[in-house]
Formats: C-alpha cells, structure tokens, sequence
C-alpha cells in the first residue's frame, strides 16, 4: 500500500531568522542557571526580566528539523529523499546533517567529501570556513552539508562552537528555499535546539515498541524544556489540544512520521498511541504527517548507496515520500518558481517537431 499525507491545520508562517533564533538558544543554554526561587516573595528581591522575544526578520529560506527518539528508524535516509522530493519540485533544497558523531547522509547518497562539519569547527573564528562552504552537490538535486563522524569530542559541543556552527546558517539559509537538518538520534541539546527552533520538526519513529517509547520521550524532553534552554512554560500553557505553542512569538510545529508501517491500519494505530500519551500527560495533541510504507527496496537503496527515489521512485515508499515532500511545501507556504517561458516555448516547439516530423 501506498503512504499518504493527512491534512493537519496550515502551519502558521513566521517571520524570525531561524539562525538568531538558535543563536538566542545557544545563548540561553550558555547562560549560568538563575538562583533557585524562596517559598515566600521577598520585597528585595529582583523583577524577573521578561521573556525575550526575536523581533520579526525576513529570511530566505524555511527550516525543516527531523529527529528521532532511538537510531535505526531510517530518519537520516528518509532526510536524504525528502531532500530529492522537495528539489523535484524545481526548489533550492539544501540538507545538513547535524549528527555530530555518527553522520552518514553522505554514505546514502554515495559520495565522498573532502570537508565535513569538523572543518567548520577545527578553525578558529578568522579562518572557519562557512556551512555553505563546505556544501557539495548531492545525487537528486539538492546541497549537501556532510556531517562529522568517528570523531568523539564533536558529539557534545560546547556552547561556544555549537553557536559557531549556527553562525553559518545565515549563509545556508541565503543559497536555499528549504533548509532540512537531520539531527542525531536521541534527546540531546543539540537535538532539541534545532527541533525547537525550526518552523516544521517531523518526528521520525517505527511501530516498535522502543521507536514509540523513545518518540515519546523525545517529545516530552521538547514540552519540558528549562526556561533556561529557551522553554519556561507548562504543557499547558503551549496551547495544547493539537494547537502549535507559542514560543518567543513565534509558531513551531510538531508531526509524527510513521516509518516502516505494514499498512494505513498500522500507522494510525501507532500515532493513535504516541498522541494518546502526550495529550495525556502534556496536554499536547501531535498530529500525524505521513507515513511511510514497508518496502525492501529502501534496504536495497542503502546497500547500493543509491538514495531510493533515484532507483524505485514509483515505489510504495518511494510514493508516501513524495507525497510527504509536498506536505512539507504546502503547509509552509513554499511556492515553486514558475516555469520560464523560454523553456515551455521550447517544448512546444518539440512537440510540433514530432507531429509534423520537420
């Protein structure tokens, strides 16, 4: 069977730079926690500053995040596709892969490149080349940003290189419609910052037990952010009930992506428990992106190195990604250039050719 799209609410756009937004994040985290509160207010005490609020800025591109609670989902191959599924749709489409320890989009994609994150972060401030410097071009149309990998001290930054990183997002986000990260697996602050900051995070899990428990756990870790991470606020105070919280004024979405699924059935049973839960204890409904059929040859694509829309495009997977690509656009408000005018000529001019045989 084939995966499709449900229709969630339009995501509301935003107007922040996604680069000051994570700046601010890195900044916060960095930041020495605030002194425990007394059981009683005291009269010497210091007014608490209020939140801080990014003004508006205009920006070039959107931010996707995906994440996953536990590796082994196929979220960095599900990033790799998407990546192909939005460039089909004649956009700018530029994948970073912010694992950084255990990357491998580059590996999925079969190729080898020369500069990975680590080169970005080896170099002090006057010499660091950029993000979008390190870019290669990628199988399927889109820019590649190869992640780190065996490289142990890379895995936790500090604050002050993880900010160094996001510096570079300015540059990314000014060569691209769609900029999609591909996190690490797992809960950390890394993962959480770019998942927090983006205007869309998918939620990547399977229908095994673990990939369910551990997409649970990544969503609470994301509705019970400290204040001093950028949080601060109760479940249900973010608006709750399938309504996107507000953070700093702006609108952050939260999907479900069903991996791996036997069928439909299957599927709505596994967000039925995910969105169950988290209705439950944190009063936050997490409507259901898409999801993506069983297939081997998703396996067989990643033996071969070959990303799976470039070898079974018609395939059941290959179809729920395509369909989950446009999902992605139509929710954000991405419109597609239009054709040149030269290039629809052209092809009239072809098709003439072939009736008359001049």
């Amino acid at each position: 069977m084939t995966a499709g799209a449900l229709r969630p609410p339009t995501l509301a756009p935003t107007g922040a730079d996604q680069a000051s937004r994570l700046r601010a994040l890195m900044e916060a985290m960095s930041a020495p926690p605030a002194p425990a509160a007394a059981d009683e207010p005291s009269a010497h005490a210091p007014t608490p500053a209020p939140p801080r609020i990014l003004p508006p800025h205009p920006r070039a591109a959107r931010l996707v995040a995906i994440g996953s609670g536990k590796g082994g989902v196929g979220k960095s191959s599900l990033a790799v596709n998407l990546a192909i599924a939005v460039a089909r749709q004649r956009l700018r489409v530029t994948l970073l892969d912010a694992d950084l320890g255990t990357a491998n989009a580059d590996v999925l994609c079969g190729v080898m490149p020369r500069n990975r994150l680590e080169h970005v972060l080896r170099h002090d401030s006057e010499s660091r080349p950029s993000l979008a410097d390190i870019a290669i071009d990628a199988p399927g149309g889109f820019r590649l940003v190869p992640g780190t990998a065996g490289i142990a001290r890379l895995a936790d930054l500090s604050p002050h290189d993880r900010a160094a990183m996001i510096d570079s997002l300015d540059e990314l986000e000014a060569g691209a419609d769609l900029v999609l990260i591909d996190t690490a697996a797992g809960v950390g602050s890394s993962v959480t910052s770019f998942l927090l900051a983006a205007d869309l995070s998918l939620i990547v899990t399977t229908p095994e037990p673990t990939a369910i428990a551990d997409a649970y756990a990544l969503i609470k870790c994301l509705a019970t952010v400290p204040e001093s991470d950028g949080g601060g606020r109760s479940a249900s105070e973010w608006g709750g009930r399938g309504e996107p919280w507000d953070r700093g004024g702006r609108l952050p979405s939260l999907r479900l992506v069903v991996n791996q699924a036997r069928d439909q059935d299957e599927a709505a049973s596994v967000h039925a428990r995910i969105s169950g839960v988290s209705e439950r204890f944190l009063g936050l409904t997490i409507p259901l992106a898409g999801w993506i059929a069983q297939d081997l040859r998703v396996s067989q694509a990643v033996r071969s190195r070959r990303p799976l829309l470039l070898e079974h495009e018609a395939s059941p997977a290959g179809r729920a990604i395509t369909d989950l690509g446009g999902f992605i656009t139509r929710n954000l408000g991405i419109e597609p250039p239009p054709r040149p005018a030269a290039a629809a000529f052209s092809g009239r001019r072809s098709l003439f050719a072939r009736l008359f045989r001049t």
